[in-house]
């Protein structure tokens, strides 16, 4: 489950994942919390509402991991322990560094860790940098199969 403000590139990183079954290079606007074979996108308009929070929350009894997307080029902090009150394990991803610079990256990795999380990746989805150990540890930790699933599509 990908979960971060709007614009964060929540999409986009399941996509260059292969988790969604979108096209890499299609881009379009998260309207509604979206259940895909392998992976839940969540609109950005969920993480900024907090009245919204419900929805998230909700929505993460269903996964297995939770993405916490930090989008560096843009000042945003996370509420502290937010992270705590996700009903899955939950890791940081800062995105987009490849046109961030550092001081910037190390903000938003500092947000996510005081949101409580404790494991964070650096990636790019443009330029792939980070996406292997992000996949690596999808593989080790991610999700799996939930027999009362099955059978469904997405």
């Amino acid at each position: 489950m990908a979960i971060g403000p709007v614009g964060a590139g929540k999409s986009t990183l399941l996509r260059a994942l292969d988790l969604c079954g979108d096209a890499p290079d299609s881009v379009r606007k998260t309207q509604n919390v979206e259940y895909h074979a392998e992976a839940v996108d969540t609109p950005g308009e969920a993480f900024e509402i907090p009245y919204l929070y419900h929805m998230l929350i909700t929505s993460s009894t269903r996964a297995s991991l939770i993405l916490l997307l930090a989008d560096p080029t843009r000042k945003r902090t996370f509420p502290a322990r937010f992270a705590q009150s996700m009903r899955a394990p939950t890791v940081g991803v800062v995105s987009k560094i490849d046109i961030a610079d550092a001081e910037k990256t190390a903000r938003a990795e500092k947000s996510l860790i005081h949101s409580g999380i404790r494991k964070v990746f650096r990636v790019s989805s443009v330029t792939g940098e980070g996406l292997d150990a992000l996949r690596a540890f999808l593989r080790a930790n991610g999700p799996t199969p939930d027999p009362a699933r099955q059978g469904e599509s997405s």
